[in-house]
């Protein structure tokens, strides 16, 4: 398995699990406590940032160390890395257009929706951005297989 396999893997998992924690906290909380709960948004808040934190140290498997011969990332790598970000911008898009429609759908009779979905459409793209990151690299990996 290459570095970058083995990026992929674990930044899938680190955002899997901050995914599904975020999600525990709004399915126990409710959504509409966010909006007035600070406490329950500095608990979000946490597992964003420090979701965000663990999936930056990730990248170090994919960096030269210092004294280190060999190659991390070969033509093979940049191929699949280029490919990746294909499913990085339309993961982003779909889940934007996913979105405008829910909240569009939802709020359309009062006229507007409450300032709080912009940080959520805004935390949501960053992680939709990470995952497929890491999807699209696992994916690029098996179509070369």
């Amino acid at each position: 398995m290459t570095p970058l396999q083995k990026r992929a893997w674990f930044g899938l998992a680190i955002g899997v699990v901050m995914v599904a924690a975020i999600l525990a906290v709004f399915i126990v909380k409710g959504v509409a406590a966010y909006d007035e709960d600070k406490g329950m948004r500095l608990i979000v808040m946490g597992l964003f940032v420090g979701g965000l934190a663990l999936y930056a140290l990730t990248f170090s498997f994919t960096r030269r160390k210092s004294g280190q011969a060999g190659v991390l990332r070969d033509e093979r790598d940049e191929v699949v890395m280029r490919k990746a970000v294909n499913v990085q911008l339309w993961s982003v898009i779909i889940s934007l257009v996913v979105w405008m429609i829910v909240l569009s759908e939802i709020y359309w009779d009062r006229g507007q929706m409450p300032v709080i979905f912009l940080f959520l459409i805004a935390m949501s793209s960053l992680i939709v951005n990470m995952l497929a990151q890491a999807i699209g690299i696992l994916i690029g990996y098996r179509r070369m297989r």
